[in-house]
């Protein structure tokens, strides 16, 4: 098939595709994975959303190598900042692929960004993870009350992963209130529940230079939530950010310099736990990888079946569709 325009306006594409307040460069379906592949060195809607989480996903690597020089892999101590950075890794290169492939189809798209939701869903328990090893105070915080916050944090990561899938399949609407709704409750609670060390240190009047990492981190999320739940700038002028400086690209720089934030601040809090051998959680593979594997075990579950829903009320539409078509052809 040979394609002479490399974008289309909103009204040649499926309403299911549409972005609120995106009227152009949207791509064409149904064509080889290679073409959605080279639609990243031209200029269309998905471009830099594609371009920001590779910029995510080098930023995260270069944090591993650093860990690596600082910490070493092989101290267990070092195993929490690990998995939570692997996390934010996979949540960046997850990202990358269902914006990559967004038009391919309604199936492919269904299935990119459920996995996008439960990845978010691991970034979060990295969050959980790392923070609740190294950054709260130890004083407040049981052995067995840890265990029950992972166990907590755990479920909230599978929730994250199920409401994301469930605003896909259930909610007939593209972009209705209620599919921001579940997406908002799925990735609040985590982060609710993430930054309780760090709320409970800034309670205390804490000024130092972790803390100040940690609030780089608070400002930036809450800064990504404001421009993904208010869409702003493109809602005020319609068509104008379709291709650049729209809500969403900015949402994704911002998770950036906030994941950067968290391994500086969480990187602070470990040398100076080191450095004054105050006492610490001691990690080992259940409490660290662990979680992490029956977390992406269940996801893999979930998804799968929130996909076979997907691909029966597909069926069941086009069906309908032949149905009317043949109807109208005897009319």
């Amino acid at each position: 098939m040979v394609l002479h325009k490399k974008t289309l306006h909103k009204s040649q594409v499926p309403a299911y595709f549409h972005v609120p307040y995106v009227e152009s460069g949207y791509r064409f379906s149904q064509q080889p994975w290679t073409f959605y592949i080279y639609s990243v060195f031209y200029n269309n809607m998905e471009t830099l959303n594609v371009w920001t989480h590779l910029v995510g996903s080098l930023v995260m690597t270069s944090r591993l190598y650093q860990i690596y020089v600082i910490f070493g892999l092989l101290d267990p101590h070092t195993w929490p900042l690990l998995a939570g950075t692997l996390s934010f890794l996979a949540t960046y290169l997850a990202s990358s692929v269902a914006h990559m492939f967004s038009h391919k189809s309604k199936e492919v798209n269904c299935c990119m960004f459920m996995i996008d939701f439960a990845c978010i869903g691991l970034y979060g328990f990295g969050t959980i993870l790392s923070h609740y090893h190294y950054s709260v105070f130890l004083h407040v915080l049981k052995t067995s009350s840890f265990w029950q916050i992972l166990h907590v944090g755990t479920f909230l990561s599978v929730l994250c992963c199920t409401c994301g899938a469930a605003s896909k399949v259930v909610v007939n609407e593209p972009h209705s209130k209620h599919r921001g709704l579940l997406t908002v409750i799925g990735v609040g609670l985590l982060y609710l529940l993430s930054i309780v060390p760090i709320a409970n240190r800034m309670l205390n009047s804490e000024t130092t230079v972790g803390i100040h990492h940690h609030g780089n981190q608070m400002f930036h999320m809450v800064a990504t939530g404001f421009f993904f739940t208010t869409r702003i700038p493109e809602r005020i002028f319609p068509g104008t950010f379709d291709f650049l400086g729209n809500s969403h690209q900015v949402f994704h720089l911002l998770m950036i310099q906030a994941s950067e934030s968290h391994v500086n601040g969480v990187i602070w809090d470990m040398l100076f736990r080191q450095t004054f051998r105050l006492p610490r959680v001691t990690p080992s593979f259940w409490s660290t990888f662990g979680p992490i594997l029956t977390i992406s075990l269940i996801d893999v579950l979930v998804i799968c079946l929130f996909y076979i829903a997907f691909k029966k009320k597909i069926t069941k539409h086009r069906n309908i569709l032949c149905l009317n078509n043949n109807t109208s052809k005897q009319i």
